[in-house]
């Protein structure tokens, strides 16, 4: 995501810079201080659109142009119905989970097109006497070009930078989507009070959170018991495995499978060897995830990071890493 961020963005970070970019703060910030420190503090404008044609002036008004004012640069042209969230707005809705919330980061990207703004929320042990300690985050999201809905995700940048892992609506996943996403149309300060009214609710959703991971943690596993897990997840996120392959897709599918496998159990045996853990239902999960978020499309360009952290946020990879969740729940 480091590469999405441009001269005419800003960003600030507490404990570190992002690969050299941003502002370091040696602590995390007030929600407005944030917003000043990092630069974050422009408006926009939606404005009519006019263009030039034969020496003729031409206006439409079916679109309208989003304006960032602080250097009259335009974001984007959207339909006329489109309604702006200014930056400060989102900054704002930080207090709607306390009056001492704190930001992790802030930033846009795109030269100002997207803006995300990291709270954390808390941290916890997942197993008594280890050292696998979660960090429990709450991302709020929003564009001025279209692409991502004012959102707030529950998020774990434990597993991998900016990978949801949103379990307090893991049985709910379509409701989780509609609660924390609201589009940039209709009467804005309604849906802005009821994003609000969504994220007071925080709390409850981190504590089922704590709950499950703990839950997962506790369901310790014999080897066997995890590669039989293991083998369900693949025919889940992919195809089920044939023992005996009869066809080339078959022995492609059993072929990627073992790699896959191989990788989580690389990547389970790692984990569980530096946080003094034993083997458990979400570590075994978990390296599925962490695969899940990293994993390249099979065919077609190879994604940006940005157009990764968005698949991990709000598309399939999302989808995956709550379905792969529900099936290590069901086995406890």
């Amino acid at each position: 995501m480091a590469a999405e961020i441009y001269e005419n963005d800003g960003a600030v970070f507490a404990g570190s810079t992002w690969h050299g970019l941003g502002k370091y703060v040696g602590d995390t910030l007030d929600p407005r201080e944030a917003m000043r420190i990092a630069g974050l503090d422009w408006t926009v404008a939606k404005t009519p659109v006019y263009a030039s044609y034969n020496n003729e002036s031409i206006y439409d008004a079916d679109y309208a142009a989003i304006v960032r004012e602080d250097n009259n640069k335009i974001l984007s042209i959207q339909s006329s119905d489109y309604q702006v969230v200014q930056n400060s707005e989102v900054f704002e809705l930080a207090y709607a989970l306390s009056d001492t919330v704190k930001v992790e980061s802030a930033f846009t990207m795109g030269n100002g097109r997207k803006l995300v703004v990291l709270l954390k929320s808390g941290s916890f042990i997942t197993t008594k006497d280890s050292e696998d300690e979660v960090d429990e985050y709450l991302a709020l999201l929003t564009s001025h070009d279209g692409t991502i809905a004012l959102s707030g995700l529950p998020t774990s940048v434990r597993i991998v930078c900016a990978n949801t892992l949103n379990m307090a609506f893991a049985d709910a996943r379509r409701k989780k989507k509609q609660m924390f996403r609201v589009t940039h149309s209709g009467n804005m300060q309604d849906k802005l009070d009821d994003m609000r009214d969504a994220l007071k609710q925080y709390a409850e959703t981190a504590k089922f959170f704590r709950e499950t991971v703990k839950t997962l943690g506790s369901r310790t596993m014999t080897r066997d018991e995890i590669q039989k897990f293991w083998l369900d997840v693949w025919g889940m996120v992919e195809t089920p495995v044939v023992s005996n392959p009869q066809t080339d897709e078959e022995s492609k599918n059993y072929r990627e499978a073992v790699a896959a496998i191989a990788s989580w159990s690389e990547t389970f045996d790692t984990e569980r060897e530096q946080l003094n853990l034993t083997p458990n239902l979400w570590t075994a999960a978990n390296a599925v995830t962490k695969w899940i978020q990293h994993k390249n499309p099979a065919r077609g360009r190879k994604p940006t990071s940005e157009n990764r952290a968005y698949n991990n946020l709000l598309g399939k990879q999302q989808d995956l890493t709550v379905d792969v969740m529900q099936s290590a729940l069901a086995l406890v």
